[in-house]
């Protein structure tokens, strides 16, 4: 589901649950969609969240609504989409639509950005305001960006009742090292769906690659941008290579011209271009990876990974740079090699192939069985939402006669 103007509100079926105490409406701020670990985990809490009576609209600060998993997914359970673009007409169309909504939670997964509309979401009376720390981006920026950092962190700080992040780590780069001293704030890992996982893939992967008996195959799944450094995994399989292993690299993901362009030059550079494959977006992502014999993960730049989540919880060995949440995942489940973000591609492969014997003695039942009883679970997940967007009484909201929201006379906001 898309939309190509800005501010049009795709509207639901009406699907969704009803709650012991009232339906809560919820309004999610992100700022934009695509097919990233946000969109995918929020996509796959809908159901249950639904199921506990919670009706979730989603605004986009894009210019449009994008491609990916989440906006389908939010219609279906009777919520709306909304491209609200970030210029200077913002805070009135948002507080437009916060009127128009009346919303009892508001949760904004912004970073610190989150504080501008949590204040226009206070001046609104929205009782509960939730901001979500996702990452651990702690690059130094210039100095018009560190004074607007400062400025949202202070709205954030004076506005939110609720502080979360999907790590320690999150919360400790994005909001402040000292978060625990904050009563607002609390660690909400991201939950896995691991049934859809479990979904066979159409492909043969192998064949389709041409892959000999013998052959590593390496998967490696992100959205083609800079942080996710892409073209490192020619330089790994030179480096097998050298190791006297013989493997291929599947790239799973949204594409960039440009990225894809890089990627193929250090292939080219490498000598390994027949043996590098850009297979773009997918939704049988799952089975595609039941199908490697190692994931590799080398992003710079993470908050709690799907990238290396998805595998582990499939008894699929991973190798990943030495971040925050991948260290967290590696402290709860085991199938995590953990190198240095600058290792030298002779590093990555001598961990690569550790991390496939690992797989080789993984049973994936018993790796699923695992995961559903670790921290990572959706059920717990869903459990801190649902508390979180229920602390407070519900507010009487606009409805249909179907009970949901009606659409605006010029789908315009």
């Amino acid at each position: 589901m898309s939309g190509s103007v800005a501010d049009r509100t795709i509207i639901g079926s009406g699907v969704g649950g009803s709650g012991p105490d009232g339906a809560r409406r919820v309004l999610r701020v992100v700022g934009e969609l695509n097919f990233g670990g946000t969109e995918t985990r929020t996509a796959e809490l809908l159901p249950l969240l639904a199921a506990g009576g919670i009706e979730v609209h989603l605004v986009t600060l894009a210019d449009q609504v994008g491609p990916g998993p989440l906006s389908g997914a939010i219609t279906r359970y009777g919520g709306s989409v909304t491209a609200v673009p970030l210029d200077a007409r913002f805070p009135a169309r948002f507080h437009r639509l916060l009127r128009r909504l009346r919303p009892d939670a508001v949760h904004v997964d912004c970073a610190n950005f989150s504080g501008v509309p949590l204040a226009l979401a206070g001046l609104a009376g929205v009782p509960v305001r939730v901001g979500h720390f996702r990452g651990d981006d702690d690059q130094r920026r210039g100095l018009p960006r560190r004074v607007s950092r400062w400025i949202c962190g202070r709205l954030l700080r004076g506005c939110a009742t609720d502080i979360l992040g999907v790590s320690p780590g999150s919360l400790g780069v994005g909001y402040r090292s000292d978060w625990h001293t904050d009563p607002r704030c609390q660690v909400v890992l991201n939950g896995l769906d691991v049934e859809r996982l479990r979904r066979p893939s159409p492909l043969d992967l192998r064949a389709a690659i041409g892959a000999r008996p013998g052959d590593l195959v390496c998967v490696s799944v992100g959205r083609a941008s800079a942080e996710k450094r892409r073209w490192l995994l020619p330089p790994i399989l030179a480096a097998l290579r050298t190791r006297g292993v013989s493997a291929h690299a599947v790239l799973v993901g949204p594409g960039d011209a440009a990225d894809d362009a890089r990627v193929a030059a250090a292939a080219s550079a490498a000598d390994v271009a027949e043996r590098v494959h850009l297979l773009g977006a997918r939704d049988d992502v799952g089975g595609l990876l039941r199908q490697a014999d190692v994931v590799i993960h080398p992003s710079c730049l993470e908050g709690l990974p799907g990238g290396v989540l998805e595998p582990v919880a499939l008894g699929i060995g991973t190798v990943a740079a030495d971040l925050p949440g991948v260290r967290f995942i590696s402290g709860h489940l085991p199938g995590v090699s953990v190198v240095d973000i600058d290792a030298p591609p002779s590093q990555w492969a001598a961990a690569a192939q550790a991390a496939a014997a690992y797989t080789a003695a993984t049973d994936t039942a018993t790796a699923v069985a695992r995961f559903a009883d670790s921290v990572f679970a959706i059920d717990t997940a869903a459990a801190t939402h649902l508390a979180i967007y229920r602390r407070r009484p519900a507010r009487r909201h606009p409805a249909s006669p179907g009970g949901r929201l009606r659409p605006p006379a010029d789908s315009k906001w």
